[in-house]
């Protein structure tokens, strides 16, 4: 990537942490909770902005060195295709399907773009949506949509 991509990219980076830090501040306080729902969005957005902060200095020191690009051969193309598709799907089947349902099928899936075998995948994706369901949901207790679930919910 070229400084001036680093650049722009380090900034617009840290611009999306600070609008999502001062949306997440807004956000009302729980009854009975020591932390309200704008806890986790403000440490992804302290986060961005670290993130945005460290690639916007990575283009200032680049600047000075010649960086020559290289361009995107079709399978890497591809690879990112598929993960915004992943992603797209995710977001548009987690309501119906359900946490668990659609965590499994976009884990799985990304596992899979990025060559892990499928049953790798499988396994990888079950174990973290169990993981992210004990965190979230049965320590937290942040809701997480059932969906095909809904029957058997705990």
């Amino acid at each position: 990537m070229s400084a001036r991509n680093d650049l722009m990219s380090g900034l617009m980076l840290a611009g999306l942490g600070a609008l999502v830090f001062a949306r997440a501040t807004t956000f009302p306080a729980l009854a009975g909770m020591a932390y309200g729902p704008g806890l986790f969005p403000s440490i992804a957005a302290v986060g961005l902005m670290i993130c945005g902060a460290l690639l916007t200095i990575t283009g200032v020191r680049k600047r000075s060195v010649r960086v020559t690009r290289k361009p995107l051969d079709r399978r890497a193309s591809g690879r990112i295709a598929l993960l915004l598709l992943t992603v797209l799907g995710y977001g548009l089947l987690l309501e119906p399907l359900g946490f668990h349902p659609a965590s499994i099928l976009a884990v799985t899936s990304a596992a899979c773009i990025f060559g892990l075998p499928l049953l790798r995948a499988l396994l990888l994706a079950v174990l973290l949506t169990v993981l992210v369901h004990a965190v979230f949901y049965s320590l937290m207790h942040v809701p997480l949509p059932w969906g095909v679930l809904t029957p058997i919910a705990w």
